[in-house]
């Protein structure tokens, strides 16, 4: 009896767990896959792998019901948008953020490029659930203005990157866990999200002492570290790529995101370095090399600091945690 109720119970976990829907490119038309998987709440993560024999042509209407996040790995890509004669794009390392406009997109693959796209969908009761739950008036005001009335673009952090490595772990939870497990994880994508979007570009400029011209150049400032932390510039070279004084670079970029910049630049690397001993079958020296740093003991110190262990250890315990 017992036995016969352990597998019903199984049986039943395994049929509530959260699916992944794969649906395989034309063999005559290239190679490739999309996947997804849906939350309970209605979200839907997906992730889109092709590269097409010839340019391939697609029309399709962006739903209104939902807030989108798609976010370009490699190979980049621009729609038009029916009707009042907008276009818009999406490189390689950038992500987007948008409202569907129920209205017809047309988007052209170009033949024989590798694209890799993730793509999070949120329908928009559970937006405003979210914002109506967790921010105060005057926030959702801002935030509903900057979301519903166009795109906004932002370089993908290395943040985003472990986020998204992560969510396939949610195979390893069966049940109503694994559900939980996923909308935790596109509950942080959004955060991490609304903070670099609006919180930087907005909220910023409503609470901080800083000029526009200035806060915009201490913004792409961070987007330079961002797009080359191994390399990333001193804060004098920084200062004179953006155009701006050291000393407005040093004090804004801690007013307006909590951290020195050199503190900043650390952090990264090490939240890369995470990664890539998770994901990678790389030794400690050749990470340490890759995020930055060209003595591995120097690395290992910096990254028992950060996380408590050693980097030759983490992954070893990440698994066993």
């Amino acid at each position: 009896m017992t036995n016969q109720y352990m597998n019903n119970l199984y049986r039943d976990l395994l049929s509530n767990s959260p699916q992944t829907i794969t649906i395989d490119i034309p063999t005559d038309m290239g190679t490739g896959q999309i996947s997804q998987i849906v939350t309970k709440q209605g979200a839907v993560v997906s992730d889109w792998r092709m590269n097409y024999f010839s340019d391939m042509n697609v029309q399709g209407v962006s739903s209104e019901e939902y807030i989108q996040m798609l976010f370009c790995f490699n190979d980049g890509v621009s729609w038009n948008i029916a009707d009042n004669r907008k276009s818009a794009s999406i490189q390689k390392g950038e992500s987007c953020i948008y409202r569907g406009h129920g209205k017809m997109e047309y988007l052209c693959y170009s033949k024989k490029s590798d694209f890799l796209f993730k793509n999070v969908k949120i329908p928009l009761s559970y937006f405003y659930k979210i914002l109506n739950d967790y921010f105060e008036a005057g926030e959702i005001e801002v935030y509903q203005k900057k979301l519903l009335d166009g795109i906004s673009k932002v370089n993908i952090t290395p943040y985003m990157e472990r986020i998204f490595a992560e969510l396939k772990d949610f195979t390893q939870y069966r049940g109503g866990l694994g559900y939980l497990f996923l909308e935790s994880k596109v509950f942080e994508l959004l955060s991490v999200y609304l903070s670099e979007v609006l919180e930087l570009s907005i909220l910023a400029s409503t609470y901080v002492a800083i000029s526009r011209s200035d806060r915009d150049s201490i913004i792409e400032a961070k987007r330079i570290i961002d797009s080359q932390l191994a390399l990333a510039p001193s804060c004098e070279e920084l200062a004179r790529q953006v155009n701006i004084s050291t000393s407005k670079l040093t004090k804004g970029f801690s007013s307006l995101f909590g951290t020195s910049v050199h503190a900043y630049v650390i952090d990264q690397r090490l939240e890369k370095a995470a990664s890539l001993l998770l994901e990678s079958n790389l030794n400690v020296s050749q990470v340490a090399i890759l995020v930055g740093y060209s003595k591995a003991s120097n690395f290992a110190a910096a990254f028992k600091r950060k996380y408590g262990v050693n980097p030759k250890n983490y992954k070893a315990e990440a698994t066993i945690g």
